[in-house]
């Protein structure tokens, strides 16, 4: 098994020596030809010493645009044209005088460390710029990172940054020697692959195998970790190639600590969200206990004590408090029965179950339904309704919106004053129909308008029926949006609540149309 550790490796990074090639000898040996002629027309005019500093002058050009070597070759090629060309005896590559030669030695010293510096500011500018893509390259992988949201879009981020070249990118986990998949590819690993990915987990350090002999290539292993906790492994496999080239290890390298701190981010983020999760529905848990134990067995509670007293003194009760317990009896049943329907809607609701099965439906006619089922409730309460004379009609599954009015309407008889005022009314606005209900009640603080929408929210204030269960406006909303409307809560005039359900008004069928009244009851 072959491990590594990057502070180990000697990564490649883009732009570093430049490979010299037959153009830049050429151009070497071009250099010292142009500069043996531009020497020949100054000599007329400068001393031999100086005309040495024409071909300095190209081994330094020669050096910054190529490297090393063709700037030795330029020293070289100048120092024999130097001294066939200029130094006594001309023609002649024997030198007779000691000046002469140390001078030619001195040139050759002077072009050699000239050339060799200037190659080496090149090779040291060269690597600059290419640390400073690099760190631009990672900066702008860290503001992609930092948007993502899942595993998947971090892999497809980090193959953009690897390149062109065809990798396969995959992230798993270990747990108890399975190799459990997180996100990326998901082709079956070998047993070897196996192998290598627990020795990686288990120590911490990046492993597989390189071999151009094995069958096709394998996965590569980075260990995945934020402060030494391991989260999960990078697995590279080059889809190319029998093994990652050193490129390709070096980029994932320099990148896996940007890397493991977003897979440490969106891990956390979805631990914290399977939190709230799990205690949301451990509130809602509670909270639909407490209301089914509350809102059944009061109830129950009534229909018991109704149906023990009819047992015990029927002969001898009187024939009104008789029809009292009857009329008891049936207001608690259908309380009940209204309880069990809101449940069973809460729970098609929520699982998304809600078929609608439209018709075309008078307004009115929906209104007027949802009134007359909760007649028995409106005691000393007064009721008033105004309906326009001509209505569209509205495209709707006639059971539902008839409930979700009934459920608001009997949200305002609960919180309506001892002979207040309930008013019903429809009304057309450019593209919807609306009905509001308005009660006298001691009205919703602006901060909580929002909130009556939500499960198992009760307002205790002015509820004159016992706290409810919190989801008859929500049931309602859900209702309502599942049509393509909306509920609105606003302030009545004077006191209290109006709540409105706005509804679409869809292209209306040929020869449909409802002739209402208006008025007040």
């Amino acid at each position: 098994m072959r491990q590594e550790h990057g502070a180990e490796r000697s990564s490649v990074q883009p732009g570093d020596d430049v490979i010299s090639t037959k153009r830049n000898y050429a151009m070497a040996a071009a250099a010292a030809g142009v500069a043996a002629l531009i020497a020949l027309v100054v000599s007329r005019f400068l001393d031999l010493p100086n005309i040495s500093l024409v071909f300095l002058v190209a081994v330094l050009l020669v050096a910054i645009r190529s490297s090393k070597g063709p700037a030795l070759l330029c020293a070289g090629l100048s120092f024999v044209i130097y001294g066939f060309q200029f130094l006594p005896p001309h023609g002649s590559v024997f030198i007779h005088r000691e000046q002469d030669l140390l001078t030619l030695l001195f040139f050759l010293l002077v072009a050699v460390l000239t050339g060799d510096l200037a190659a080496r500011h090149k090779r040291q500018y060269v690597q600059l710029q290419a640390a400073q893509r690099e760190t631009q390259a990672l900066l702008r992988f860290s503001e992609r990172l930092a948007s993502a949201t899942d595993l998947a879009t971090l892999l497809q981020l980090l193959g953009q940054r690897l390149g062109p070249e065809g990798v396969a990118l995959r992230l798993v986990r270990v747990e108890a020697g399975t190799v459990q998949a997180l996100a990326g590819n998901v082709d079956a690993l070998t047993e070897l692959e196996r192998i290598t990915a627990c020795w990686a987990w288990t120590h911490g350090k990046p492993g597989g195998y390189d071999s151009h002999n094995l069958p096709h290539p394998h996965w590569w292993w980075w260990p995945v970790s934020s402060s030494e906790e391991p989260l999960a492994l990078l697995g590279v496999r080059s889809l190319s190639a029998a093994r990652l080239d050193d490129r390709l290890r070096c980029v994932v390298e320099s990148s896996l600590h940007t890397f493991s701190l977003a897979v440490a981010r969106i891990q956390l983020t979805q631990a914290l969200a399977d939190e709230r999760i799990r205690a949301a529905a451990e509130q809602l848990r509670s909270a639909l206990l407490a209301s089914v134990s509350h809102d059944l067995r009061t109830p129950l509670t009534v229909l018991r004590g109704a149906i023990d007293t009819l047992a015990l003194l029927d002969e001898r009760l009187p024939s009104s408090e008789r029809q009292e317990l009857l009329r008891d009896t049936r207001l608690e049943t259908e309380r009940l029965d209204r309880y069990i329907q809101n449940l069973l809607d809460m729970t098609r609701l929520g699982q998304g179950a809600l078929h609608l099965e439209r018709d075309w439906v008078t307004p009115s006619d929906l209104l007027a339904a949802a009134l007359q089922r909760l007649t028995p409730l409106l005691g000393s309460l007064q009721l008033k309704t105004e309906v326009p004379v001509a209505l569209p009609l509205v495209y709707v599954q006639a059971a539902l919106i008839e409930q979700a009015l009934v459920n608001v309407i009997e949200n305002a008889i609960r919180f309506s004053p001892v002979n207040g005022t309930i008013e019903a009314r429809i009304f057309v606005a450019e593209d919807e129909v609306g009905f509001a209900i308005c009660d006298q009640g001691p009205g919703i603080p602006e901060a909580d308008q929002d909130r009556i929408f939500d499960m198992f929210y009760t307002a205790a204030r002015g509820d004159r029926g016992g706290q409810g269960t919190g989801l008859g406006l929500s049931i309602c909303k859900g209702m309502v949006v599942a049509h393509g409307g909306q509920v609105s809560v606003m302030p009545a005039s004077g006191q209290g609540t109006c709540i409105t359900l706005h509804l679409p008004v869809d292209e209306q069928p040929v020869g449909e149309s409802e002739e209402g009244s208006t008025g007040c009851e």
